[in-house]
C-alpha cells in the first residue's frame, strides 16, 4: 500500500527506535509501518502469512523495505507470543513502540459459540494483546518516552444496530463487541499503571472503513453512510493525520484516551 508523501504530517525521527506492529500489513496497519518507515524508525512486522507481508514490503521503496521485517506470529496461540519474546531478548532488541493492531474475530450477531471458539476469539481480540504487552513490558520500561497503541473499535463503545447489514449478518460478534470494550479499559489500566515509567499509552479507535468485496453493495454503504453525521465512509486518508498525531512527540501529554476517527457515528 503506498501513501502519498504530501498528506504524512512529519513526524519526529526516530532512526535510532524499533516498532513491534501485530496485524502490520493489513490496511490500518499499513498505515502505521509507512509512517513508522518514513519517520526512520525499525519494524518488525508480526503475523501469520508471510505472502501477504512480502505483497506489501514489494511497495515499499528499496531504502525503506530495509528498514521492515516480518516474524511469524499467532496471536491466538500462548507458545506463539513465547516465542516472539524469547527472540526478542536473544536478539537483544529495544522495544520503543508496540501497536496491537492485530484482532482475528468471528463475524455476526448469530454467531454459534463452543468453548473453543469463544476461548479462540478472545485470543485474538483481547487476551493475546494482554499477554504480548504484558510480556514485552520488562523491554519496554527500559526506554525512555516509549509508547503502547491498541486499536479498538467502534463496537467496543456501542451496540450494533443489526438493519445495516440488511440480511448479511456481518456485524461484530458478541466476542468482538466485548474484547473491544475491554481494549479500552485495558488502555485505560495500562496508561496509569506505566506512566511512572515515562510510557504513553492510547487507543485508535477508527469508524466504517469497509473492505471494498468484489461485488460492491451500494444499498450496504448507503446504509453505513445513512448512520455517518458526515454522510460518508471513511477513507484511509482521514486515518493518517491520527496515527501520525499518536506516534509524534506531540502526544506525549497525551496518554490514556481513545482517539476516534468516524465520521461521527458514535456521537449518536
Amino acid at each position: 500500500m503506498k501513501i502519498d508523501n504530501k498528506i504524512i504530517t512529519k513526524l519526529n525521527k526516530c532512526s535510532n527506535k524499533y516498532a513491534i506492529i501485530t496485524g502490520g500489513t493489513g490496511r490500518i496497519g499499513g498505515i502505521f509501518i509507512n509512517l513508522l518507515l518514513n519517520s526512520g524508525c525499525k519494524v518488525i512486522s508480526l503475523s501469520r502469512r508471510k505472502n501477504e507481508f512480502n505483497t506489501f514490503k514489494k511497495d515499499l521503496s528499496p531504502k525503506l523495505q530495509k528498514k521492515l521485517s516480518w516474524y511469524s506470529f499467532d496471536i491466538t496461540k500462548n507458545e506463539s507470543i513465547n516465542k516472539l519474546v524469547s527472540f526478542i531478548n536473544k536478539k537483544n532488541i529495544k522495544v520503543d513502540l508496540l501497536i496491537n493492531n492485530a484482532a482475528p474475530s468471528a463475524r455476526g450477531e448469530d454467531f454459534k459459540y463452543n468453548e473453543n471458539f469463544l476461548l479462540n476469539e478472545f485470543m485474538g481480540v483481547l487476551g493475546g494483546s494482554i499477554l504480548l504487552t504484558e510480556k514485552l513490558l520488562p523491554i519496554i520500561r527500559k526506554n525512555k518516552f516509549s509508547k503502547i497503541i491498541n486499536v479498538g473499535s467502534v463496537w467496543g463503545i456501542k451496540a450494533q444496530r443489526r438493519k445495516v447489514y440488511l440480511e448479511m449478518d456481518i456485524g461484530p460478534s458478541i466476542m468482538t463487541s466485548a474484547g473491544k470494550s475491554g481494549i479500552l479499559n485495558f488502555t485505560k489500566f495500562l496508561a496509569a499503571r506505566e506512566a511512572k515509567f515515562g510510557i504513553t499509552v492510547n487507543s485508535l479507535i477508527p469508524g466504517w472503513f469497509p473492505r471494498p468485496g468484489p461485488v460492491q453493495r451500494e444499498d450496504y454503504i448507503s446504509n453505513i453512510c445513512s448512520n455517518i453525521p458526515l454522510g460518508r465512509i471513511g477513507k484511509i486518508d482521514d486515518l493518517i493525520s491520527p496515527i501520525s498525531f499518536l506516534l509524534s512527540d506531540g502526544s506525549k501529554y497525551y496518554t490514556g484516551q481513545s482517539l476516534i476517527v468516524d465520521g461521527g457515528s458514535t456521537i449518536w
